[in-house]
């Protein structure tokens, strides 16, 4: 809405109890995710001598530039843009979307299939921290900023179905 406020009729509008911090959780696992894409992941040792960290953004910004395309593309997708949409539509479905709206409950829906897309990404950290662990060529220490985007992963997925939950609760008129 132009004045900022909540739609009457949103879903943050008619939250009670613990469910009012819905939005500003939803806010603060955006910071989270940020700093997810920001913070070293891992770092692989290869040898003794060469250790490198690794964020999400770096790894967008390798594939890139070793021309590897399309792995950049998937990476960049389900790391940081669809967990980035999710969170954004999320916050503006809770503030700025009626409740009582049939639409609201198709775009929830939706909205949670796309947020399970986004764990593939997680999925892929893991896969490539076990390749490289079961290889010789190298070890790797996971750091914070692999369970900082995991937590903000998995947690706005909780989010969205605490949204849906309420969504179809608070279905009732006026």
């Amino acid at each position: 809405m132009a004045s900022g406020l909540p739609h009457p009729n949103s879903l943050a509008a008619r939250a009670t109890g613990a469910d009012r911090l819905l939005g500003p959780g939803m806010a603060v696992l955006g910071l989270m995710l940020i700093a997810g894409w920001t913070l070293p992941l891992m770092t692989i040792s290869r040898l003794v001598f060469f250790a490198e960290r690794i964020s999400i953004l770096d790894v967008i910004a390798v594939l890139w530039r070793e021309e590897q395309i399309m792995l950049c593309v998937v990476v960049a997708v389900f790391s940081v843009l669809f967990p980035a949409l999710k969170l954004i539509t999320a916050l503006w479905l809770w503030y700025g979307a009626d409740a009582r709206s049939a639409a609201l409950h198709t775009k929830l829906d939706r909205l949670e299939v796309l947020g399970r897309w986004s764990m593939l990404d997680v999925f892929l950290a893991a896969l490539t921290i076990a390749a490289i662990q079961v290889s010789l060529i190298g070890q790797v220490s996971t750091h914070l900023g692999l369970y900082v985007f995991t937590a903000a992963v998995v947690l706005s997925m909780l989010g969205v179905r605490r949204l849906i939950v309420l969504a179809r609760r608070d279905r009732r008129p006026g």
